[in-house]
């Protein structure tokens, strides 16, 4: 990885994003770039009189001082990152700089153009649904405390996207120092079908899965741990996740689920 792209539009999610992208980058050693995108003029709203616009060249220059000012309030003045102002809609511009070689986006999980209901706005549900490189996707505001990368946990069940990630994750805990935990989980037994009852054995079967599902991480010497937690895969992962207080949630865009038609399982959305 030779970079980290944040897309930042100032709102207290994108700062979570800005934050935490630089600390990664700081770990790994990589360069920081920090994009805002921006429209002109549909990002100027009229409300009374007549109103002479600034050219784009002048507004321009706007948006990147605030960018800039934005990223030295988060990051403080050393800190080394490019700024980079992207005339276009966000998810245009952050999709075009994925499909040219950005190798990781972060974002934050709402903009300052998101409903307040959503949990995961327009611009990063389309990331996670369209871009080709993996997407980090930040929730809640600003720590005031250094971000750190000591547990990651990724999770699988067997499909070609989640082996994806956790390769991906395999990478990254390798490449950072951390833990990596290798979940799995399984359906309670009551929510099973008669015949995944009949052939249950406990977690142990499903154990023997996922040892085999991480048979890449053995061969290539990577340490891990396998963790095989019973209960619906939507909540049971945030609370290993929780437990582990890990660093990182890492999944697959689409596992096993039934409706191939969606781009963004139920599960990771």
């Amino acid at each position: 990885m030779q970079s980290v792209l944040v897309g930042v539009d100032g709102s207290q999610e994108s700062r979570s994003a800005l934050a935490w992208g630089a600390a990664l980058a700081a770990r790994l050693g990589v360069r920081l770039r920090v994009v805002r995108a921006w429209q002109y003029p549909p990002d100027t709203i009229l409300t009374v009189g007549r109103i002479e616009l600034p050219g784009a060249d002048v507004l321009e220059k706007e948006v990147t001082a605030e960018l800039t000012a934005l990223i030295r309030e988060v990051l403080g003045d050393a800190h080394g990152a490019s700024v980079e102002v992207r005339r276009g809609p966000a998810t245009k511009v952050l999709l075009h700089e994925a499909d040219h070689g950005a190798p990781l986006v972060v974002v934050g999980s709402r903009g300052l153009g998101g409903f307040r209901g959503l949990l995961i706005g327009s611009v990063s549900r389309q990331l996670c649904e369209h871009a080709p490189v993996p997407v980090t996707v930040l929730r809640g505001a600003v720590s005031v405390t250094p971000f750190e990368f000591q547990t990651v946990v990724a999770a699988t069940d067997g499909s070609a996207p989640a082996t994806r990630a956790l390769l991906f994750a395999a990478d990254l805990a390798a490449a950072v120092g951390a833990e990596l935990v290798v979940a799995h989980a399984v359906p309670p037994k009551a929510a099973m079908n008669p015949q995944d009852i009949e052939e249950y054995e406990g977690l142990g079967s499903y154990r023997r899965a996922v040892e085999e599902w991480c048979e890449p991480l053995r061969e290539r010497g990577q340490d891990h741990r396998i963790a095989v937690i019973e209960g619906d895969a939507r909540t049971a992962l945030l609370e290993l996740a929780h437990n582990e207080n890990a660093d990182l949630l890492v999944v697959g865009s689409r596992g096993r689920g039934p409706v191939t038609k969606l781009l963004l399982g139920s599960v990771a959305t």
